[in-house]
Order: C-alpha cells, then sequence, then structure tokens
C-alpha cells in the first residue's frame, strides 16, 4: 500500500474530487489490513493524519501566509513592498473546506475502528513474567508464543527513558535473537536458563511470555502491542 502523505489534501493539484479518490483509496487499503489483523504502521499513520487534520481546519487563518506572494505595490516613505497571495483565500479555503469535511469524519471512524481492535486484542493476550524479575527490569527477554504453534519466539527488549510519545510512557525496542521449538523437556523456564547461559552480559534479565489464543502477525501487531504491554508492566 503506497503511504498516505502528511501533505496529501494538496498534493499535485488541489482539486477535492481526486483527494476523495485518493483518500479513499488509501482507507480501503487500511480497512483490509485491519480485516488481515495488521493494525501497524496504519493505526499511528490514521492518529497522526485525523490530528493534522483537525490542527489544520483550526489554523487555517495562517495557511495563506505559507503560499507564493506577487508584489502588488510599493507605499511609503518609508518604501513598503506589499505582497498578494497568489492563491485566493475564496478558491483554496473551499476545496480545502470541501476536502477536510470529507476527510476528518473518515478519518475518526477508520481510526476508532483500529484503536477497538488494537484494546480487543491487548485484551485477550497475556502477559507473564517467567521465573522472578529483577529489581531493575528495564532490560531482558521476551517470549512470543501462540497456544496453538509449538513455536517460541525470542526478543532481547530494552526500555529507554520517559517517551510521552510511546503508549505506557516508555519506548521499548526489540531485536529478534532466535526462535525455539517447545517441548516437555524445552520448557520456557529452561529456555531462560539456557539464555542466561550463553548471554553472560545479562545475569539476572527480566524475562516475560506473551501468550496469544490466536496467531497474530507479530511486527504489524503482537510487538507493538507488546510494546505498550511491557512498558505498562515494568512501570
Amino acid at each position: 500500500m503506497k503511504k498516505l502523505q502528511s501533505d496529501w489534501f494538496t498534493q499535485n493539484w488541489l482539486d477535492a474530487e481526486y483527494q476523495k479518490y485518493v483518500l479513499m483509496a488509501y482507507l480501503q487499503a487500511v480497512r483490509q489490513n485491519f480485516t488481515e489483523n495488521k493494525l501497524c504502521p496504519d493505526l499511528p499513520d490514521l492518529r497522526n493524519h485525523y490530528e493534522a487534520g483537525v490542527r489544520f481546519s483550526r489554523g487555517k487563518g495562517t495557511l495563506n501566509a505559507a503560499f507564493p506572494k506577487r508584489a502588488e505595490r510599493v507605499t511609503g516613505p518609508p518604501p513598503r513592498i506589499e505582497y498578494k497571495s497568489e492563491v485566493t483565500d475564496d478558491e483554496f479555503m473551499n476545496e480545502i473546506d470541501t476536502i477536510m469535511n470529507f476527510a476528518l469524519p473518515r478519518f475518526q471512524t477508520m481510526l476508532t475502528e483500529g484503536q477497538q481492535q488494537w484494546a480487543d486484542i491487548a485484551g485477550s493476550l497475556t502477559l507473564s513474567p517467567v521465573g522472578l524479575l529483577p529489581l531493575r527490569p528495564e532490560e531482558g527477554y521476551l517470549f512470543l508464543q501462540a497456544t496453538n504453534q509449538a513455536e517460541t519466539q525470542i526478543y532481547y527488549f530494552c526500555l529507554t527513558l520517559y517517551s510521552e510519545q510511546e503508549p505506557g510512557g516508555r519506548l521499548v525496542r526489540f531485536q529478534f535473537i532466535e526462535a525455539i521449538r517447545r517441548s516437555f523437556v524445552n520448557t520456557v523456564e529452561n529456555i531462560k536458563l539456557d539464555l542466561i547461559r550463553r548471554h553472560r552480559h545479562l545475569p539476572n534479565p527480566a524475562t516475560f511470555i506473551l501468550e496469544s489464543q490466536r496467531t497474530y502477525p507479530v511486527q504489524e501487531t503482537l510487538l507493538p502491542i507488546a510494546r505498550q504491554l511491557l512498558a505498562q508492566a515494568v512501570a
């Protein structure tokens, strides 16, 4: 899917019907991804587009200053050049109003659907510690597994300093390590002990397991939700 640019509503030419077509094509692709339980990067992009549209609509009065201007006359003294925008307010703002009146409620509807889907999936997941947590649980391992699969994916994680842009207030970084098949012998507790033996720089890692009853896309859904859940658990 082609990414919708932040200035999509003024790209190429200012035509409400054309921009409506661009928007609907984008939203159709987003809905298809949501149907496949792929929430990112579409969900944060939708939020950004909706919030940018709201800010734009509220600040239209300052927009005209950003467009090319031509010298109209010289006044004075002292000499002073007066400029006039090459885009008239009525011509431009009417098209912008038409586009925004069409786009904002559709952004909001799709955003609400995506947020509800995020909440539903997050509520179906179980995040629990593996063994005892250290006093500083900001670094360690995350095990991802679905109950209908025998494979466990292992990620190294670390939490950065506070970030108001992230759910839970902390930015969580992941690095894939390996995938291991579980068995009666190869339990998550034994997997953790083996990681400690092989990675001496983390002698007492915080270790969590995120379990899912269903199979969801890892990069687009499970890891983004895991970031939120881990940040909340560690906080």
